[in-house]
């Protein structure tokens, strides 16, 4: 009765179709075959399933048999013995005599620490009943050494108390497996940390090589503006252009090693497709122009507006992939479209195709040139020049921005680089509505290369305007006389002045000296385009375009033509302009750009401002200004130096840089936007700083109505006295501190200034929450960041003591590394301090409108 009850019991656990402790044996053997664990696999199932024939037979003779590597025991747990199974002991090298056959026993030979976890591993399965219980344990073998064994095991028997009676465990030997495994381990860590020391040595010394060789480029341009003879100036242009080359071979290798390494971050940001395209063309436009070709960027009008993604390395994708179509081609055009490829609910994938009429790629060298260091043919390294990285930091780019990147080529007829990418759509987006303005118009094309007229063709066609192409200067000649003759003139003449008379320059000229009832508009190239707009002056006509064109240039081009009145543009900025001056209305009210990202300062900038009936509009970043700016106009900008997202340099460089977009039209009827810094640091070096980033005016904070008036005045071109950038550091009283009668002169409204010192002590906590929370986590762009807005707020109300406290983190966090954080917390400590001194004297005032 007790045999046929312990193989019931065994076929329980092991046997039966549906039973799943065997299912799962015959598996875990079966996985071990597959993944050549091991060699006797075969031999195993059929052990395992003879062994539970045998025992479903009632027949224990086999019960002991050895299964090929594994070794099946019976515990009895009452009288503390293994009864069979004795296998165990062979494996590990003993004799059987060698030791005895007791549960201790074989405890014993067990590592304590995972003895431990099988103990537990057991228990659990005895009062949770699972089906089984499992564990990994190393056994202590006759040499000496730790041998691993996997472990399974189930209980058997239970006694009339419900408690375990019998245990069968099967042991397995998995030494060689674990062997294999942590030789596998110890060599991915190898090449881990071999990685991440190159990663580490590349970026620094990525680092140390730039900073050098910005060094130089600076100095060289420094030079090069200097008074110099042709010989040196030659000379030091070729330094300049080598170290700009080598420059740029260290950022692709520090870019390659950060995505090696899976470093490289995306941003999440709103962009323009439109602008950020045509930005990153124009880069290269005068290399293309200077080797004769057409370069083109036909972004089709499905496109999104405004999309959401990383607009820095989309740019850098572009730049890269038309900067080698560029370098292969010596005659023809590079034309880049972007179209949809697929669009979702929330976001679309863009394909991006550029095409060249360059010498092709061959079918077999392909898909090696997106590999690094690698191009189409080894002599092309010497013949073109570059690293080969870029295709390959390109490819792994896309593939950041969940994309992939292709080539169709035929060499001697040209390539297709193309690659799509994946972006957000932005909810809302506005579109101008230009059809209105020149629906019904008509105009002449007058462009050689076939491409980029068809493309102006489509753009004139998007906006209502009704256009012809021709491609030399007798079929333009004799349309333009046919359409007079029929008493149904052009609108609008635009005209490539890089074509062969009668068109190009020649039709310019012969335009200033007879005017003519349709108004001209001329398209120049960026090499030539100094040059060439003298000529234009000289000749009177009134507006032209730099190639490459995109639609708002057209728009903002044909707005001119009309002549003065009909222009909705923004301010533009051009090579001879008079930086003086900005418009204003009869009552001299101005339209005004805040540019500051704490509430107290807006506050009191804001009241300041329409104290005089200025018009004001709010940025909290520098990022919200430069899109305010692309969608309306101002005459000036007041720009916060240091703000979160985009700071006040970067801001002022980004406004510029889209008013020299816009210079690509050209009058001299329209002016930059003024702009003036706002900032505590009075230093030599942010005056140059500003000067560089294109600023015209400075006002030191905190923010005094004289000096901000003053400002405004020369802005308007008045005779305000000129300070700016040449004034010394605010004027603080250092006998106490806190100083509110000295503030309130300065503001000159109790209310405005009780309003503001209201402001500052709701957000007491939190402006010195931000400054110790940047410490604690040794952020020093955060402490820096949040210590200058605390010490530009602790100036205005002229408490000098604390200020100079929260300027003295400010200076101790300048420099990302090497900072002393214990110091920068005393500093906090006493910052602190110095404010809990003042905060009395705000609150009374705040209440009673007294100045203690």
């Amino acid at each position: 009765m007790k045999s046929k009850l312990l193989a019931k019991q065994l076929q329980e656990i092991f046997g039966g179709e549906g039973a799943p402790q065997f299912r799962m044996l015959l598996e875990q053997a079966r996985a071990a075959q597959q993944h050549a664990l091991a060699d006797g696999t075969e031999k195993l199932l059929g052990t395992v399933d003879s062994t539970y024939r045998a025992y479903a037979g009632l027949n224990l003779s086999g019960w002991h048999t050895k299964l090929s590597g594994d070794a099946l025991t019976d515990w009895n747990i009452g009288n503390g013995t293994i009864d069979s199974g004795r296998q165990w002991k062979e494996m590990l090298g003993y004799a059987d005599g060698d030791l005895d056959n007791s549960i201790i026993q074989w405890q014993r030979m067990v590592h304590p620490d995972d003895l431990r976890v099988l103990q537990a591993r057991v228990d659990a399965h005895i009062q949770n009943q699972d089906s089984h219980f499992q564990a990994e344990c190393r056994f202590k073998a006759r040499d000496g050494q730790w041998r691993w064994f996997l472990l399974r095991g189930a209980v058997a028997a239970r006694n009339a108390e419900g408690k375990p009676a019998r245990l069968l465990v099967l042991q397995r030997d998995i030494s060689d497996v674990k062997a294999a495994e942590s030789a596998l381990i110890s060599a991915k860590e190898v090449a881990e940390s071999a990685n991440k020391a190159r990663g580490a040595f590349l970026a620094n010394m990525s680092h140390e090589i730039r900073t050098p060789m910005n060094g130089i480029i600076g100095m060289t341009e420094l030079a090069l503006d200097t008074q110099l003879d042709a010989e040196q100036r030659h000379y030091l242009k070729t330094v300049k252009s080598s170290a700009e080359a080598l420059l740029t071979i260290v950022n692709d290798i520090l870019d390659f090693s950060k995505i090696e390494a899976g470093k490289m971050e995306f941003e999440s940001l709103v962009f323009s497709m439109q602008d950020t395209v045509l930005e990153a063309v124009r880069v290269l436009a005068v290399s293309a122009h200077k080797k004769g070709l057409e370069l083109m960027a036909d972004v089709r009008p499905e496109v999104p507006a405004r999309i959401v993604g990383d607009p820095t390395r989309l740019r850098q994708v572009i730049i890269n992939l038309i900067g080698n179509a560029i370098k292969f081609t010596e005659r023809g055009e590079v034309v880049l479209r972007v179209e949809v490829d697929q669009s979702t609910e929330h976001s679309v994938y863009l394909r991006f195709s550029i095409r060249d009429t360059g010498i092709g790629v061959p079918a077999d060298k392909q898909q090696a040139i997106f590999e690094a260091f690698s191009q189409a043919d080894v002599s092309t390294t010497r013949r073109f020049g570059g690293t080969g990285l870029g295709l390959a930091i390109s490819a792994r780019l896309v593939q950041l921005m969940d994309g992939k990147i292709w080539l169709e080529s035929t060499p001697g007829l040209g390539s297709v680089f193309s690659f799509t990418g994946r972006f957000g759509i932005e909810e809302s987006t506005s579109v101008r509505p230009f059809e209105a303005r020149f629906g019904g118009r008509r105009i002449l094309v007058i462009e050689d290369n076939a491409t980029v007229g068809q493309y102006l063709v489509e753009l004139l066609e998007q906006l209502g305007i009704q256009a012809s192409l021709v491609a030399d200067g007798p079929a333009a000649v004799a349309a333009m006389e046919r359409s007079r003759a029929l008493d149904f003139p052009y609108d609008y003449v635009l005209a490539d002045a890089n074509m062969d008379a009668p068109a190009g320059f020649a039709l310019a000229e012969s335009w200033g000296k007879s005017p003519r009832v349709e108004k001209l508009i001329v398209m120049l190239t960026t090499e030539n385009q100094r040059h060439d707009l003298g000529r234009l002056r000289e000749i009177g006509v009134s507006a032209h375009l730099v190639k490459p064109i995109g639609s708002a240039d057209l728009v903002d081009a044909l707005a001119l033509a009309e002549g003065p009145g009909s222009q909705e543009l923004s301010e533009f900025v051009l090579s001879e302009i008079d930086l003086g001056g900005v418009a204003q209305d009869a009552s001299g009210a101005l339209n005004i750009l805040l540019v500051e990202d704490n509430p107290v300062n807006q506050e009191l900038a804001t009241r300041l401002l329409e104290r005089l009936s200025h018009r004001v509009s709010l940025a909290n970043n520098g990022a919200e200004a430069v899109d305010l700016f692309d969608s309306g106009h101002f005459d000036v900008i007041l720009m916060d130096m240091q703000m979160p997202v985009m700071g006040g340099v970067e801001a002022t460089e980004a406004i510029r840089s889209r008013e020299m977009r816009r210079s690509w039209v050209v009058s001299h009827e329209f002016k930059p936007v003024y702009i003036i810094a706002m900032t505590a640091n009075v230093m030599a070096a942010d005056r140059d700083r500003c000067l560089e980033a294109g600023m015209n005016d400075y006002v030191a904070k905190p923010l005094r109505s004289a000096e901000l008036y003053a400002a405004l005045d020369r802005a308007r071109g008045g005779s305000g006295e000129d300070e700016s950038f040449d004034r010394g550091s605010p004027a603080f009283g250092t006998s106490s501190q806190l100083d509110l009668g000295a503030a309130l002169s300065d503001i000159g409204e109790p209310e405005l200034f009780a309003t503001m010192a209201g402001m500052l002590l709701t957000e007491w906590d939190v402006h010195l929450g931000r400054v110790r929370k940047a410490i604690d986590a040794t952020d020093a762009h955060e402490a820096r960041m949040h210590a200058h807005t605390l010490k530009s707020l602790l100036a205005m109300f002229h408490a000098e003591h604390a200020r100079r406290r929260a300027m003295e983190i400010e200076q101790a966090t300048m420099t990302v590394e090497n900072v002393d954080w214990a110091n920068c917390r005393r500093l906090y400590a006493a910052l602190a301090d110095e404010m809990a001194l003042i905060k009395p004297s705000l609150a009374h005032y705040v209440e009673t409108r007294v100045i203690p």
